[in-house]
């Protein structure tokens, strides 16, 4: 039992030291209507099957669009963005119209479950619609979503463990 030990101390040192961020780019996207509506833009990626995403983070250039027949723009607090249906980021707390207001943070640790697809899916809509139809707001340049990946080196020293710690048992 003893020769296990140290295998599974260095399998746990990799693994929590190699991750690789994936970034997506969400610049452009707008938000339409309320959630679930057919208008509303969706950004489908592909992670991995039944995948478990532990972290989100974020940093967001938002700005709020007046509808042509109203003389106020679209508060900011307004504009959400949907993941799978398991979580939901409010991308702005201001109770106000904004141009190009910047939004940063981290949500985590989370526990979001991706099906058997394996894809992450986001829809971008409003809690409150100004314009049915029409864009309330838009993700300006330079908008991400990062979410940590494990590289596959802490899968592979998983199975390196694995081999040593049977080989010393022998």
């Amino acid at each position: 039992m003893k020769p296990t030990l140290p295998a599974l101390a260095v399998m746990t040192a990799v693994s929590g030291l190699a991750q690789a961020q994936l970034v997506i780019d969400v610049s452009g996207y707008e938000f339409v209507d309320g959630l679930g509506d057919a208008d509303n833009q969706i950004l489908e990626v592909f992670i991995g099957a039944s995948w478990e995403i532990t972290e989100i983070s974020w940093d967001l250039n938002l700005t709020t669009l007046t509808d042509p027949n109203a003389s106020f723009p679209s508060w900011a607090s307004e504009a959400n963005i949907d993941f799978n249906g398991q979580l939901n980021l409010q991308v702005s707390g201001t109770a106000a119209g904004v141009v190009n207001e910047n939004n940063a943070g981290t949500s985590g640790p989370i526990s979001l479950i991706l099906g058997a697809d394996g894809l992450l899916r986001m829809e971008f809509w409003e809690s409150f619609d100004d314009s049915p139809g029409m864009a309330d707001a838009f993700l300006g340049e330079g908008s991400t979503i990062t979410i940590p990946i494990p590289t596959p080196g802490p899968l592979a020293a998983v199975g390196i463990g694995g081999l040593f710690a049977a080989r010393r048992k022998r």
